[in-house]
């Protein structure tokens, strides 16, 4: 049975960053913040990161613990891990390209 909607064709660059980085911190969990993704294409905007990890983890490719803000730290997800689903977008994206 294939899915009406597949979220691993449709992945952008940024997620697939963070997938990427995820997966080379696996099987330890990692602390996302804006920081770590910062690129000229997003320039660490805080929104932007929130709504990436987001979808990622809404689509099942990531798992986090805790979801932190605030005025002086920013947003931050705690205990990120990329799930076998997230693993399985970052091959099928190798083998394409």
């Amino acid at each position: 049975m294939t899915p009406a909607y597949s979220p691993e064709a449709h992945l952008s660059e940024t997620e697939l960053y963070v997938l990427g980085s995820l997966n080379q911190a696996w099987p330890s969990a990692a602390t996302m913040t804006p920081d770590v993704i910062g690129s000229d294409d997003n320039g660490g905007n805080p929104a932007l990161f929130v709504d990436v990890v987001q979808g990622l983890s809404d689509n099942g490719m990531i798992l986090y613990e805790a979801f932190l803000t605030g005025q002086s730290s920013g947003p931050r997800f705690l205990d990120t891990m990329i799930t076998a689903r997230g693993k399985a977008a970052l091959q099928t994206t190798d083998m394409e390209a």
